[in-house]
C-alpha cells in the first residue's frame, strides 16, 4: 500500500485516534486503513493536538493514560512531520483568501504542496473552502473519506 496517495491529517483526525469522540470512528478506520508513510502533517499538529488534549484532560473527558499516549505515540504514527516555517508563504497566502486562521491554513499549504488532500473534521474550515469553489479534493471531510477502490 506505500504507493497509495498521501493523505494531510490535522489534528481533529489524530485526537480520534487516542479519544472517544465523535471523530474517532473515522479516525480509526482511517488509521487502520492507511500506512505511516501515508498520513502527513506539519508539526504545528503536535501542539495542537497536546493543547485539545490538556484542555480535555482538565475537563475530565479524557484520561491521564489518553493525554500521554497522545504525547507520547503520535510521532510515530505518522511518516512526515513538516517543518511549519516551511509552509508559511503558502499558508500566509490561504489566510487571506479565506480570511481564516494560519494554524488551519498550515495543513492546507502543506496540502497543496503535497498534492495530498486534507483530511479533516473542521467544519468551518470544510465550508470556507466550499464557499471559495476550492477543487475538491484539497480538503476532504473525515467522515466522508474514503480509501479509493484500487
Amino acid at each position: 500500500m506505500s504507493s497509495a496517495k498521501a493523505l494531510v491529517l490535522d489534528a481533529s483526525v489524530l485526537f480520534g485516534w487516542f479519544a472517544n469522540c465523535r471523530t474517532t470512528a473515522p479516525a480509526l478506520a482511517l488509521l487502520e486503513a492507511t500506512t505511516v508513510e501515508q498520513r502527513l502533517a506539519p508539526d504545528l499538529v503536535l501542539i495542537e493536538l497536546l493543547n485539545a488534549g490538556w484542555k480535555s484532560h482538565r475537563a475530565g473527558v479524557i484520561t491521564t493514560e489518553q493525554f500521554e499516549a497522545m504525547a507520547t505515540h503520535t510521532p510515530q504514527l505518522l511518516g512526515a512531520i513538516v517543518p511549519s516555517g516551511e509552509l508559511l508563504e503558502a499558508a500566509w497566502r490561504w489566510c487571506t483568501i479565506l480570511d481564516h486562521p494560519a494554524y488551519d491554513c498550515l495543513y492546507l499549504a502543506l496540502a497543496e504542496r503535497r498534492q495530498a488532500p486534507l483530511i479533516t473534521a473542521d467544519q468551518r474550515l470544510l465550508q470556507r473552502l466550499n464557499n471559495l469553489g476550492a477543487p475538491s479534493d484539497l480538503a476532504i471531510d473525515l467522515n466522508a473519506w474514503a480509501l479509493p477502490i484500487a
